[in-house]
């Protein structure tokens, strides 16, 4: 039998304020924990940024209470680094999971702004320029 290595999300902080997770492949427990614990490496610099996520797939956490569940548990032990650094999140997905992710999305406790797309470059404009923009942060390119 052959064990396939579970396949990390690529996390780039490159264009920081813009700070961008793209996952390749569907992500278990191992991916969305990587995520998150690089989400709280970049709130720890205590310095305001956006995210851009992008998913091949759609995140799993549609259709699975446990990932939801460890997801809430985790955004309730940053809280207050959350509000205060994290300005806001485009999520990308392709359209036939937009519906679900947007569902599961609206279960966590992330009070801040956030949109779905399906598509890289309007989500990137989006958190440009109705999130980075208004809080006076720029990046250079993408």
């Amino acid at each position: 039998m052959m064990a396939f290595k579970t396949l990390l999300p690529d996390c780039d902080e490159t264009h920081w304020p813009l700070a961008i997770v793209v996952a390749e492949a569907r992500l278990g427990a191992d991916g969305i924990g990587s995520d998150l614990d690089t989400i709280e490496r970049w709130l720890a610099h205590e310095k305001p940024f956006a995210l851009l996520l992008i998913s091949a797939y759609g995140p799993p956490l549609a259709s699975d209470a446990a990932l939801l569940a460890m997801v809430a548990q985790r955004i309730g032990i940053v809280r207050d680094a959350l509000h205060r650094f994290l300005l806001g999140i485009a999520v990308v997905v392709p359209a036939a999971t937009a519906d679900g992710v947007r569902q599961s999305l609206a279960r966590l406790p992330l009070h801040m702004p956030l949109e779905i797309f399906n598509q890289a470059p309007p989500a990137a404009e989006w958190l440009r320029s109705s999130i980075l923009v208004p809080a006076g942060l720029a990046i250079d390119r993408l």
